[in-house]
């Protein structure tokens, strides 16, 4: 039976892969903040000065948090608007569920990411790609590109964030006077909530749906030329 070596314990191997999720696991369950270069060397189970053999810092770190979680964003139905298969509002659709799906997960990281830059994140920039690419071959006119991409983000983080919400985020406190907020009272009591929907907000795939389709309707008339 051979026996076993003596000596130091074996460590972990570390690539950018490694580090990166753990990063993200830690950010996910302790916030940006507990993101330290020691913080996550603890965490692999390494040195810190291991780490800098493969990054340079947090700053870098943190645009390998945002390259996961990109990653995971579905482009498919973008590259399929480019080669013709389907139509730009579905290859649109298709993205917009799947990025606030993925991002769901992580509403603590959306004020991160949402203000990182993209250079030095390639996974990140692939996927800006794939919606200017599918903008571009249905023809929406290039000035009207990066205003569409801005705009379906900002209504995508907050969508993410929304699922997560209080279902009573609106409703009045004891002690508020109610006479105050009527019309809010009465469309509150309207509000659809969406049998199929089991997230923390019951009401939250209704208003997302009716932006979504909102959005792409307004993209859909830039193609047409009518706005």
């Amino acid at each position: 039976m051979a026996r076993r070596s003596v000596g130091r314990p074996r460590l972990p191997v570390l690539d950018r892969k490694t580090i990166a999720l753990a990063a993200l696991d830690l950010a996910d369950s302790e916030g940006d903040s507990a993101v330290t270069m020691i913080r996550l060397a603890k965490h692999l189970g390494v040195a810190p000065s291991a780490l800098y053999n493969h990054v340079s810092g947090k700053d870098e770190v943190r645009l390998l948090i945002q390259d996961v979680v990109m990653s995971r964003v579905d482009d498919v139905g973008l590259k399929q608007v480019v080669a013709g298969e389907i139509a730009l509002d579905e290859g649109l659709r298709q993205w917009a569920y799947s990025y606030r799906e993925t991002f769901a997960r992580y509403p603590g990281l959306v004020p991160l990411i949402a203000t990182l830059p993209v250079g030095g994140a390639p996974a990140t920039q692939a996927m800006y790609e794939s919606v200017a690419a599918a903008l571009a071959a249905a023809g929406v006119p290039m000035r009207q590109i990066m205003p569409v991409i801005v705009a379906f983000e900002s209504f995508l983080f907050g969508s993410a964030m929304d699922v997560h919400a209080p279902a009573d985020i609106f409703r009045s406190a004891p002690g508020d006077d109610e006479a105050v907020t009527p019309t809010l009272r009465q469309a509150l009591d309207a509000q659809p909530r969406s049998s199929a929907d089991h997230s923390p907000n019951p009401y939250a795939n209704p208003p997302f749906e009716w932006g979504l389709k909102s959005l792409c309707e307004a993209v859909m008339k830039l193609v047409d030329g009518k706005e």
